[in-house]
């Protein structure tokens, strides 16, 4: 998987790969910003990039929302 944490320059193994890696990567294939992402699921900026570095846990309905607004089921979230 290419790395959305330095655009693609490096390679995440498998046991690397979060939650917040795939949101990550699923916002940018979509244009969003973290701003954008955080306005459709009433969440700050800076609580999605805490998420997205894997610094924040988030509870299963907080997932499901990052889904919806995502456009994308829950199990494509988690690697």
């Amino acid at each position: 998987m290419k790395c959305p944490h330095c655009n693609g320059t490096g390679e995440l193994q498998a046991e690397q790969v979060h939650v917040g890696t795939m949101i990550l990567s699923m916002r940018r294939a979509r244009a969003m910003t973290q701003e954008d992402l955080g306005k459709l699921i009433g969440m700050s900026r800076s609580q999605i990039a805490n998420i997205e570095i894997g610094r924040s846990d988030m509870p299963i309905r907080t997932l499901a929302r990052f889904a919806e607004a995502l456009n994308v089921s829950m199990k494509e979230l988690v690697p």
